[in-house]
């Protein structure tokens, strides 16, 4: 049986930069879930976007496909993130955690790790827009700034409280 993320998280949505490893401490932690398998879902249950030619292929390709099939379309965007931030809500209390990437979805997340390491931070993303929401996130909502992978940052501050 996989360990567990210490206790302090459990009921959370995290949100961590792209690329700082939040796929792999999905897959090491039991009772870890990576929120884009549960757009992926989400795209299932509210659209007719057909899926199946990507196989069990990266959960990302999958969201940009869909996202590009739908033009972008903010309407239908915010319907697959209600949809999938409800999956993440009944996930969180059932003392789990979510695992986000995903900008648009970070004023939902209890918590917060912003990579500054820029080797780790994953090509082409824009850390600035990423910081302006940062500035706008309520006062409880912790915010963590790292340079290193997420999965040694979860200890490290796990063991600072």
């Amino acid at each position: 049986m996989a360990p567990r993320l210490p206790r302090m998280y459990w009921g959370e949505i995290i949100y961590a930069t792209p690329g700082s490893g939040k796929t792999y401490v999905a897959g090491k932690y039991d009772g870890v879930w990576d929120a884009d398998d549960l757009i992926v879902e989400a795209i299932k249950e509210v659209s007719y976007f057909d899926c199946s030619p990507f196989g069990n292929s990266d959960s990302r390709k999958i969201i940009f496909a869909y996202f590009r099939y739908i033009q972008f379309n903010r309407r239908y965007m915010n319907k697959v993130y209600e949809c999938a931030l409800d999956k993440m809500r009944e996930i969180c209390a059932e003392n789990n955690v979510v695992l986000l990437g995903t900008r648009d979805l970070m004023d939902s997340a209890d918590r917060v790790f912003i990579q500054e390491n820029p080797s780790i931070v994953r090509d082409g993303f824009n850390s600035n827009t990423e910081e302006s929401v940062v500035n706008g996130l309520p006062n409880y909502v912790n915010i963590h700034y790292i340079d290193e992978y997420l999965d040694n940052s979860l200890q490290r501050i796990c063991s600072q409280n």
